[in-house]
């Protein structure tokens, strides 16, 4: 019979066997009758074997029950036989608190007789599920603690952390602050396992113990943590999350940083290509004052109707590609103005911070794309004087028959 089931008969006979504690064990006062006599054979068949019964001064044995029907009957279970057996029996939860390693470590199975609690259980409800939470907390303050005073390898009197000054948590509590439960424990328990910026957690945590326990009496810090631990834990929690979110946006802000490099890179180059070619227009018009001279005869003519024709080719040229490049730069203003409009919804608090990256990129726009309006009216201002200075040669008296 496996120990759970011995426990959960033990439970079954306290109450109807008048269970009461006794200094070696649990004393069972009650009367010899059918039902008595069937749940103690109940206990033989599971193993739970009492030490004797006994009848005022008469010890009598477990055969010797039926002759006895009607009469009060002691019998007892000793404690020692009883952990012999794997069992760990307490009568109150004030009793199983007293038994140190059980403050820090949850016992394989025990039963609180008064309370009717047994564990382990498929019911993990009340006292007990709050005293499952603080054994797991206990765990996690001394595994981050900065030292441990320790009794014995599986007792812990009390932990120490360092921050501002010494503080020193007491492992003692009584089962008064057993009543509430700790509200948040699984999302606080769930930070700790995930172990990611373990230094930072550790940090908060002994930040926030830290204000919340150093005005409370050094025997009552954890109590005064388990009662009030809803608030410690919505202080860690939102001390966490404020460092996550800074770290988070540290990141975004590095990456857009490395981005505004990037986009400076390219409205730069937009300039550059544009600017390159543009050297062809003083060029194009020192060409033009040196080898166009007045038309006295065809090949006068036709040199300075080409020399139009090219220079007009490379001025349509010179319009699309700052056309071309008008759209790019429109392009990349687009892309950059978009990443940081979703920057600005997801960090709303912290976008102050980096808004200098929108408006550097916003002047580097606005200067390239006043370079590429004046690149037009360079491009067009050729135009006009070449076509100017080739009719301005044309031989006007000739052709108006004024000579």
């Amino acid at each position: 019979m496996s120990v759970v089931d011995k426990l959960v008969k033990l439970a079954e006979i306290s109450i109807p066997l008048n269970c009461v504690k006794h200094d070696d064990g649990f004393e069972f006062c009650f009367t010899i009758n059918e039902e008595t006599i069937k749940l103690v054979t109940e206990c033989n068949s599971v193993g739970i074997s009492f030490d004797s019964f006994s009848f005022g001064s008469i010890f009598q044995e477990f055969d010797n029950l039926q002759n006895n029907v009607g009469k009060k009957c002691t019998a007892l279970l000793l404690s020692e036989q009883l952990r012999n057996d794997g069992l760990n029996i307490y009568w109150s939860w004030q009793e199983f608190l007293s038994y140190k390693p059980n403050l820090f470590s949850v016992p394989e199975n025990f039963l609180i007789i008064n309370e009717n609690v047994i564990y382990p259980s498929q019911n993990v409800s009340g006292k007990l599920k709050h005293y499952i939470d603080v054994n797991s907390l206990i765990k996690l303050i001394s595994e981050y603690a900065d030292h441990s005073i320790k009794l014995t390898d599986k007792i812990i009197e009390e932990v120490v952390f360092l921050h501002k000054t010494r503080l020193e948590i007491p492992i003692t509590f009584t089962s008064e602050s057993l009543g509430e439960g700790l509200d948040g424990i699984s999302v606080f328990s769930g930070l700790f396992e995930d172990k990611s910026h373990k230094d930072q957690k550790t940090s908060i945590l002994k930040e926030v113990l830290y204000s919340l326990l150093s005005n409370a009496p050094k025997l009552e810090r954890l109590e005064y943590l388990l009662i009030h631990f809803g608030e410690f834990s919505k202080r860690f929690t939102e001390n966490y999350n404020l460092f996550v979110s800074e770290f988070s946006f540290d990141e975004v802000r590095k990456e857009y940083e490395e981005s505004k490099r990037d986009y400076f890179i390219k409205l730069n180059d937009i300039f550059s290509s544009v600017q390159t070619k543009m050297l062809g227009i003083p060029i194009s018009l020192a060409l033009a004052s040196f080898k166009m001279s007045s038309i006295v005869d065809d090949i006068s003519f036709w040199t300075n109707f080409l020399l139009v024709i090219s220079i007009v080719i490379y001025t349509s040229m010179m319009v699309m590609l700052i056309k071309n490049q008008k759209h790019s730069l429109e392009s990349i203003k687009s892309e950059y103005t978009s990443q940081m409009a979703r920057l600005k919804h997801q960090y709303a608090k912290q976008y102050e911070q980096i808004k200098n990256i929108q408006t550097d990129l916003d002047t580097r726009y606005k200067f390239q794309k006043s370079c590429l309006n004046w690149f037009y009216v360079m491009s067009a201002t050729l135009f006009v004087l070449i076509l100017a200075l080739f009719f301005w040669n044309l031989p006007w008296t000739l052709m108006l028959g004024l000579s």
